[in-house]
C-alpha cells in the first residue's frame, strides 16, 4: 500500500478543511481556473453527466461506507454509490491513506453554486472530492507518478464509467465523476462485479498490482480515450 504523501501535502501541511463531509489530504501546484460566469448556479434538473438531481437526499441518496478506513461518504444509491464508494477504497489503499484528520471527503451535496459544469455531478450524487481544499480546481500536477499510475489504473478496473477530475478542462484533481448514463449498462455490469468481489476472498481493492504490464496497457489506452 502506497503511504507516500504528495507534494503539497508534504509542503504545506495537514490541515483540516471546514465542512459538512469527510477527510484526507493532498497536494497541487495551484494555477489560475478558468471561471463560468458572475452567476454560477446550477439550474438544470439533472447534472452534468445527465443525472437527474434529486429534490432532497432521500431517497436517492444514502450513506457509503469506505472499505478499509472508518469513513463514510453520501453518494447516489444504487450503482453510482457502490462504484464511487469502490473508488476511495483503492485511493485509500493504492494513492493516498484517507484520514479524517487530513481534510475533507465530498460526495453529494445541494450547493448549486459551481465554479465548473462537471461539479454539478455532485448535486446528483454521483461525484466524489478527495482532498478537495489540497487539489483545487485549476491545480495540476498534484500528483506523483506512481499515484497518477495508481489513479489510472482505478478507472481502467472500472472500465471507464468513472472520469477524473484531472482529465477535464480546467483540471480538478480532487474529483472523480460517473461518466456514463443511469441507464447505462456498462456500469450495472462493473457494480455488480464490485459487488461479487466484497463477498469473495482475493477479490477487490488490496490484490491489484498497478505495475503489470496489461493492466498499464489498458490504463494507457483508456487515458487517450477519456483525454478531453
Amino acid at each position: 500500500m502506497i503511504t507516500e504523501h504528495s507534494r503539497r501535502a508534504v509542503l504545506k501541511g495537514f490541515g483540516v478543511a471546514a465542512g459538512a463531509a469527510l477527510v484526507t489530504g493532498g497536494s497541487g501546484l495551484i494555477t489560475p481556473a478558468t471561471a463560468q460566469t458572475a452567476d454560477s448556479s446550477w439550474r438544470k434538473s439533472t447534472s452534468a453527466n445527465g443525472w437527474d438531481i434529486p429534490a432532497g437526499r432521500l431517497p436517492l441518496i444514502a450513506m457509503h461506507d469506505i472499505q478499509g478506513c472508518d469513513l463514510t461518504v453520501s453518494l447516489r444509491e444504487g450503482d453510482a454509490g457502490v462504484v464511487l464508494a469502490y473508488l476511495a477504497q483503492r485511493f485509500h489503499y493504492d494513492v493516498a491513506m484517507l484520514e479524517r484528520e487530513r481534510g475533507e471527503i465530498i460526495g453529494y451535496s445541494a450547493d448549486r453554486n459551481v465554479k465548473v459544469e462537471f461539479e454539478s455531478n455532485h448535486l446528483s450524487g454521483t461525484a466524489l472530492a478527495l482532498y478537495p481544499e489540497l487539489y483545487p480546481l485549476g491545480a495540476k500536477g498534484s500528483f506523483w507518478p506512481h499515484q497518477v499510475t495508481a489513479i489510472r489504473d482505478i478507472l481502467a478496473e472500472l472500465q471507464g464509467v468513472v472520469k477524473w477530475g484531472g482529465d477535464m478542462r480546467p483540471p480538478q484533481e480532487s474529483m472523480f465523476f460517473i461518466d456514463v448514463p443511469p441507464d447505462s449498462r456498462k456500469l450495472k455490469q462493473v457494480a455488480a462485479t464490485l459487488r461479487e468481489w466484497q463477498i469473495t476472498p482475493g477479490e477487490g481493492a488490496g490484490t491489484q498490482n498497478v505495475e503489470e504490464p496489461a493492466r498499464i496497457a489498458a490504463s494507457k489506452k483508456l487515458a487517450k480515450k477519456q483525454a478531453r
